[in-house]
């Protein structure tokens, strides 16, 4: 696939999952990277994936999920 880059943003990535019949979003690219499970660099306001970045999460999965900042409730000692 010549006509595509190793770095793209994620419409562009998308369209390259696309062509080569991996079956990713665009929506479900964006929440890999809010969610962090996927490497990607921001530029402003675009993130960018690194193609090989992107293969190597489908064949290994996320190992550096972060848990949720938010959300959690401890409990207070009295």
């Amino acid at each position: 696939m010549s006509e595509f880059t190793q770095v793209a943003t994620i419409p562009k990535t998308a369209a390259r999952c696309k062509a080569e019949g991996i079956g990713l979003s665009e929506a479900q690219l964006r929440v890999l990277c809010k969610r962090g499970e996927l490497k990607h660099t921001k530029m402003g306001h675009s993130s960018l994936i690194y193609w090989p970045n992107l293969i190597e999460f489908l064949e290994n999965g996320s190992q550096e999920a972060k848990p949720p900042a938010v959300g959690k409730i401890r409990r207070i000692e009295e």
